[in-house]
């Protein structure tokens, strides 16, 4: 989508961790972990320009959902205005309604999370309800996926990940900029 309503908007909203939309390689990388097969209803908190939600929609198939969360009304409406496929459910709010918006799309469980909110932008509180709730609406075995850039501090996302989920996998995506930290939590 567009980089330059991505830029105009960095500078306006604090909650936009990095200077560009993420790479086509880390997009791609990321949403490998994502099995087309299970991906029923996905999640994505802060979807932005959308380059991770055209990506999702590429590859769910034809009866699943996605489900995306932006807070930013600037942003939001460029997504609306870009993006039409008819599994997209778009919503401007933030994604600490998770609970509210899933029963209201008249579902109880998603199998994927995808975030790219800037968790150690969050006060502690936020960050630990937001990644609760998010364990509470994915299904046994499902899959909350973050990314963030490489210079927060890992410690303020892994952390209460290992004390929320089963099992937490971290790996670097490096050949992209900035560098990305990918953690994948297990329900």
């Amino acid at each position: 989508m567009d980089a330059f309503a991505y830029l105009s908007n960095l500078l306006q909203d604090r909650y936009i961790a990095s200077v560009m939309p993420t790479s086509r390689f880390a997009v791609e990388k990321i949403c490998s972990r994502i099995d087309p097969a299970e991906a029923r209803v996905v999640i994505e908190y802060g979807p932005g320009t959308g380059v991770f939600t055209e990506a999702l929609l590429r590859r769910m198939r034809s009866g699943s959902r996605l489900i995306a969360i932006e807070r930013n009304k600037a942003l939001f409406s460029l997504l609306r205005e870009n993006c039409k496929d008819p599994r997209l459910r778009l919503h401007n709010d933030c994604a600490g309604n998770v609970l509210d918006i899933l029963r209201g799309s008249g579902t109880e469980t998603a199998d994927y999370v995808l975030s790219g909110i800037p968790f150690s932008f969050l006060p502690a509180k936020v960050r630990v309800d937001l990644l609760r709730n998010t364990h509470r609406i994915l299904r046994p075995g499902g899959k909350f996926l973050a990314y963030q850039t490489f210079y927060q501090p890992p410690g303020c996302l892994r952390t209460p990940l290992r004390e929320i989920f089963s099992e937490v996998r971290t790996e670097y995506a490096v050949l992209c900029v900035p560098p990305l930290l990918v953690l994948e939590a297990t329900r």
